[in-house]
């Protein structure tokens, strides 16, 4: 097993970080092309939004089951099956011929997804060694946050040359590339399993129905807006049902959502504050293509390729942060990047219609530094505080606090721009004025002010939770 590790490891990070990112992107990328499926596939744009909508949904509510049964059944097989799956499907998303055969691709595209993200960082724990440990959940840290950013970009240009199958076909021969190295240099024979006497199907459906009730209630809202009744009696079913689970999952002895993990505070700490860091990062996601393109007149293109700055800068620095979480303190290192993304909030809030967009591409870069400073020892800090029979829940765990994230972040920011921009006009709006780019500048900077805020508490938060509790 040693010899396999030492030799191999490369292509196995190569292998599995390749579907992560592509299980990542593809919650992001087809949103930019929403307009044209909707016009390609003859439905409205309420109909269409519902190829995202499903994708987070199947994906989210499913995390946390595959994670277990990836601790009893073996991690790397479901990666496998989840690869093979999501390949497949995403074939079948370039088939589509209808709005429902679409959404149904999607579907099971989502299911691979979460079969892959709920066990990749399982895996890298345990292949790893210590001394590359978290160099590699470094790594994997910057292919789901890349994903995650990078999706518009790339969708954008690439829908500038191509038809809107291209998005989908892309992940076909990549794919391929990803499982041929995980068969050849994942053995199946390196999981670890852990077999446990039953399965906690109540839990599950408590789980599935509760996260689909809430998620469609956040990302509904930015259509339909938080006061409609619709939208407040889902949130709280919802919201209902989680509480319920918690406290039914208390008195299992195999609980699908291992509330024993959060009794324990460094993994419950390191949680909040990469939920938290992935609802900043989306503030930047879902404002900056409003601002380049609809405020500056930017093109695009001109725009896909600006918005890499913060993904690409993250990508070079992720590795490093990760080598160094391998020989210092990674705590130490996760403040570094929230003081750096927190100063980074400030260039966005001083950009406006007439200075140069150098200042805005300073803050993006800013964002990159630190998220790569950050996203690394967090991986670090999340994994190392968990028994090695809860990886694959635990990492499972995180990757929905990361998904959860992105939801919450994409919801946030649109509700609190065209909010302020509502409260500033005295009237609703809905959508970015033309005739008035600058309320959208002030609603920008109310936003990105209070993403600010929300930076420095969480990295005053932990600072001093941290100072209390190594005091004792």
């Amino acid at each position: 097993m040693e010899s396999i590790k030492s030799k191999n490891l490369t292509m196995i990070l190569i292998g599995v970080g390749i579907v992560i990112f592509m299980s990542t992107l593809d919650s992001s990328i087809v949103t930019v092309a929403l307009p044209v499926l909707s016009k390609a596939l003859h439905t409205n744009m309420s109909l269409i939004n519902w190829v995202v909508t499903l994708y987070l949904i199947v994906m989210s509510t499913t995390l946390m089951i595959f994670g277990k049964l990836g601790d009893k059944y073996g991690k790397i097989k479901f990666f496998k099956w989840g690869t093979i799956l999501f390949v497949v499907s995403s074939a079948l998303c370039a088939l589509s011929v209808s709005w429902l055969t679409l959404i149904l691709a999607r579907s099971l595209q989502a299911l691979g997804a979460a079969m892959t993200m709920a066990t990749s960082n399982g895996i890298i724990v345990e292949v790893f060694p210590d001394d590359r440990r978290g160099q590699a959940l470094g790594w994997m840290g910057s292919f789901v946050s890349l994903g995650g950013i990078i999706g518009p970009s790339i969708g954008g240009i690439l829908l500038n040359f191509f038809p809107w199958h291209i998005i989908f076909w892309l992940n076909v021969p990549i794919g391929f590339i990803a499982a041929f190295l995980l068969f050849k240099y994942l053995p199946s024979d390196l999981d670890k399993k852990y077999p446990s006497a039953s399965f906690d199907l109540w839990g599950s459906l408590l789980l599935i129905v509760g996260f689909t009730s809430l998620f469609i209630g956040i990302l509904l809202s930015q259509q339909l807006g938080w006061s409609d009744w619709r939208i407040i009696s889902l949130t709280l079913i919802g919201l209902i049902l989680m509480a319920l689970l918690y406290r039914y999952e208390t008195k299992q002895n195999e609980p699908i959502l291992p509330v024993s993990l959060f009794k324990n505070k460094w993994f419950s700490v390191q949680l909040l504050a990469c939920f938290l860091v992935f609802i900043v990062d989306f503030f930047f996601d879902v404002i900056a293509p409003f601002y380049l393109q609809n405020a500056r007149e930017f093109s695009p293109l001109f725009s896909g390729f600006f918005l890499l700055i913060f993904p690409v800068v993250q990508l070079f620095v992720a590795p490093i942060s990760g080598s160094l979480a391998d020989k210092h303190d990674p705590f130490k290192i996760t403040l570094v990047g929230l003081a750096i993304i927190s100063f980074g909030q400030i260039f966005y809030v001083l950009s406006g219609l007439n200075n140069t967009v150098l200042i805005f591409a300073f803050g993006a870069a800013m964002a990159g530094l630190g998220n790569g400073l950050f996203h690394s020892p967090n991986n670090v800090l999340v994994m190392s505080n968990v028994a090695e029979k809860d990886y694959g829940s635990a990492g499972s765990v995180y990757s929905l606090a990361r998904t959860v994230g992105m939801v919450v972040g994409s919801a946030m920011s649109t509700t609190l721009l065209f909010g302020s921009m509502s409260l500033i006009k005295g009237t609703r709006v809905k959508s970015y004025l033309a005739s008035d780019p600058q309320l959208f500048i002030d609603g920008m900077h109310f936003t990105f002010g209070l993403s600010c805020v929300i930076s420095i508490i969480l990295l005053a938060g932990i600072y001093f939770w941290h100072k209390k509790a190594t005091s004792k």
